[in-house]
């Protein structure tokens, strides 16, 4: 239908108006249904916030030359978690969470209790995380590319540097 026909329509009555109220909310619901686009530094964010938790829960079954170490990792792991989401808001003109927090259910009382993670398990979050960080950072740059960076040395570091090998304890 030609912009024209619609409007000497409008001038012949009640149809005319129906027809463009309905042409101009179909206009307007088109470009309305745009997916908010995910931020590149959103599955890093939630991969830190994940090995911060695995890494606290192996460090309260894991031997005691140990724990230490894992208590020490979950920290960064959530500074790390933290830093991408105060990124992640300030990119898209919000302010940035004070604090990370993680949405743990309450345990059912029913269901057999699961095993504290091992250090290998850690170590193998570790080494994922730290090649997402690569990729992602990769793609970018700026301030955006080194905090990713620098994040993947750290996973690096903590798999290479405070944990024992994976023949080691566990």
């Amino acid at each position: 239908m030609r912009r024209r026909d619609v409007l000497v329509g409008a001038g012949r009555g009640v149809l005319g108006l129906a027809l463009i109220a309905a042409t101009a909310g179909t206009a307007t619901a088109c470009g309305a249904e745009r997916e908010p686009e995910v931020d590149p530094l959103q599955k890093p964010q939630e991969m830190a916030q994940a090995d911060a938790e695995l890494a606290r829960a192996a460090a309260t079954a894991a031997e005691p030359a140990l724990a230490p170490a894992l208590t020490q990792i979950a920290a960064e792991r959530a500074q790390h978690a933290e830093a991408l989401a105060d990124e992640i808001a300030r990119t898209a003109g919000h302010a940035g969470p004070t604090t990370t927090t993680s949405a743990t259910a309450a345990p059912d009382a029913t269901a057999a209790p699961t095993p504290a993670p091992t250090v290998a398990e850690v170590v193998d979050a570790l080494r994922v995380s730290a090649e997402e960080a690569t990729r992602v950072a990769a793609d970018l740059s700026g301030y955006r590319a080194g905090l990713l960076a620098s994040i993947a040395a750290a996973c690096t570091a903590s798999v290479t540097v405070t944990l024992p090998t994976p023949g080691g304890a566990s």
